[in-house]
């Protein structure tokens, strides 16, 4: 469909335009070189467990059983396990550096699903998945194209003409950015859903956990409630809007700036590492080529040596047109992609997990005692009382539900807020709490119920009505049992704290 001259463009040339704009491949190079190199961090660290969670010597987890259905994908022995493990890394290593990017993707993200869909317990995460889309949509692009050796080895075959950057329609690039929409879109749906996301207790439960890594910045974080609950609101706002501001000129760079950010912020707070690694590399599917040729101009007014990130690539291309003239570079890849599997398997062999090149034969598996087996089968001791609450505090400011300030002194006149959280999951509770004297005498009591669905509890008490200035403590009470004490000071007011505003009577 062509458009008339000076008449606006209709939406489906618009559409058009959107997905099959002719540009070079800037942003996908640049997720070509990171993308994998992220997704090859975890899988090289798993090579050693190859023979414990890929092959018949270990105990594979396929997805499909743990769904109840017969696992179709064949399970190797470890030797050839490792052989296709280090063929899967040799693919991805040549996707990094552009040798032969497409076959290379070929290769690689095949095993890359095989192997995570062989072990959906460690291996199979969200990272994955996100991860094995965005290599699916590399695989049918051409990011090989620029700042890759096979880049360098057109351009060096074809001496004398002038060295133009190819374009290409730019739809691989759109379906990355697509794909972020989605699944930011689809988890702010999710957090709307979920209450205890907006009152902090969920991020905070996370941010004081290691389920990942250690994040002590984390831990000393979570107890900030007003920062949970601004950045709760922030983040949803923001996974909603992100796809109808990303590709707004005016709001681009604060939208991926903010995302950037928020994932940077995931690895601070809650130690995680591939996942941020991953997304942050998928961002660079944003970069335009205007991007690139404004970048190229800073670069060269600041006078950076540019030229040192290219060098290896030029290294590694001498190297390949280096080899005999009798040996083609595809035989080479291939002579190349044999050596490293046959070398997998031998460092795996070689690793000798189960000992089975020892003079004593392999390992035998000790043991387990047999009280701590029927513990792990059927544990029928009770959960203690204490353990079903995470912690009680007293202030006087709430912030969305949250205690927002924890204090140990107040004024005759406030309002003194005293709150429990508790653990999920636990059962209906009846929660007492208890205000004493600084002699622990009771002076007032107040107790209501809890529910399965409810994660805190608040406790009101007026320093107006009986109390005096002195010391006092505030005591948590469960099914009898005295959880938690937190003693305060009562400090006196002038007189007008405690007054009654008088309202005018009328008359007539």
């Amino acid at each position: 469909m062509k458009q008339i001259p000076g008449q606006p463009a209709s939406a489906l040339n618009r559409l058009s335009h959107f997905f099959y704009a002719q540009e070079s491949p800037y942003g996908l190079a640049l997720a070509r070189m990171f993308i994998p190199a992220a997704v090859m961090i975890p899988m090289v660290m798993r090579f050693a467990k190859v023979r414990e969670l890929f092959s018949t010597d270990g105990t594979p987890a396929s997805l499909f059983e743990m769904y109840g259905h017969a696992n179709p994908l064949p399970v190797f022995g470890p030797q050839l396990a490792a052989a296709l493990y280090g063929l899967m890394l040799f693919a991805f290593f040549c996707a990094i550096a552009g040798w032969k990017t497409r076959i290379a993707f070929c290769i690689g993200l095949p095993f890359y699903v095989y192997f995570n869909l062989l072990d959906s317990v460690g291996t199979l995460t969200k990272y994955s998945v996100i991860g094995t889309h965005l290599l699916l949509m590399l695989t049918v692009s051409n990011c090989g194209a620029v700042w890759s050796i096979d880049a360098l080895l057109r351009r060096r075959s074809a001496a004398g003409l002038p060295s133009v950057p190819p374009a290409f329609p730019i739809w691989p690039a759109r379906l990355m950015q697509l794909l972020f929409c989605f699944v930011y879109f689809g988890a702010a749906i999710t957090k709307i859903q979920t209450e205890s996301f907006f009152s902090g207790e969920q991020m905070r439960y996370w941010m004081l956990s290691n389920w990942n890594y250690q994040n002590p910045i984390g831990e000393r974080m979570a107890m900030w409630t007003p920062m949970l609950l601004m950045s709760a609101y922030i983040t949803v706002v923001w996974e909603i809007v992100f796809a109808f501001l990303v590709w707004r000129p005016g709001t681009r760079l604060i939208v991926l700036f903010i995302g950037a950010t928020f994932h940077f912020m995931t690895w601070v707070t809650l130690g995680l590492y591939i996942f941020p690694a991953i997304c942050l590399s998928g961002y660079l599917a944003f970069i335009s080529e205007r991007d690139v040729v404004f970048l190229r101009n800073q670069a060269r007014r600041m006078r950076l040596p540019m030229y040192l990130f290219a060098r290896p690539m030029e290294w590694m291309t001498s190297l390949i047109e280096g080899r005999p003239a009798s040996l083609p570079a595809s035989a080479a890849f291939v002579s190349m992609a044999l050596l490293c599997a046959v070398a997998a398997s031998e460092v795996e062999y070689r690793m000798d997990a189960y000992g089975m090149l020892s003079s004593g034969g392999p390992m035998a598996l000790p043991q387990i005692d047999r009280d701590i087996a029927l513990t792990m089968i059927n544990d029928k001791r009770a959960l203690r009382e204490r353990d079903k609450y995470f912690s009680f505090d007293i202030g006087t400011l709430l912030v969305g539900g949250q205690l927002a300030g924890r204090d140990k002194e107040y004024n005759i006149g406030d309002t003194i807020i005293a709150q429990c959280n508790l653990n999920p999951p636990h059962e209906d509770l009846w929660v007492e709490c208890l205000l004493v004297d600084e002699h622990d005498r009771p002076i007032s009591q107040s107790g209501q119920f809890v529910t399965r669905d409810m994660l805190h509890a608040n406790f009101y008490y007026g320093t107006c009505d009986s109390l005096v200035p002195g010391n006092y403590a505030m005591i948590l009470r469960s099914s009898g049992k005295d959880i938690y004490k937190r003693r305060f000071k009562l400090n006196a007011a002038d007189g007008s704290a405690c007054e009654v505003p008088q309202s005018e009577m009328l008359t007539n």
